[in-house]
């Protein structure tokens, strides 16, 4: 899976890089939302804490993904920016349970 930025802007105001990419997935399904947030992280040299993909949309009758994604410089900022759903979503976790004691 290679995750390409197609636009990239800096929110000084609220500390964070505001990202929206692409990736072509040809052999495979949609890839897993936390597997792109693993390849993100490493695209920008940050740790998975701190970036949060927002949305994932594959192109009908296509094997391209666009999504949108942000990364916070001090992390306790998304407590009080981002919604909770959007909090679990991106949590290692996800889908085994484990959501209902994060918060």
């Amino acid at each position: 899976m290679d995750v390409k930025k197609s636009s990239e802007k800096n929110n000084p105001l609220l500390k964070r890089k505001e990202i929206t990419f692409f990736l072509d997935h040809d052999s495979q399904g949609t890839p897993q939302l936390f597997e792109v947030k693993t390849a993100i992280a490493s695209m920008y040299g940050v740790s998975d804490d701190l970036v949060y993909v927002l949305n994932l949309r594959t192109l009908a009758g296509t094997t391209r993904t666009v999504g949108e994604a942000e990364i916070y410089d001090p992390p306790g900022t998304t407590r009080s920016l981002l919604p909770k759903h959007i909090r679990l979503r991106n949590l290692p976790g996800r889908g085994s349970g484990s959501e209902k004691d994060a918060s």
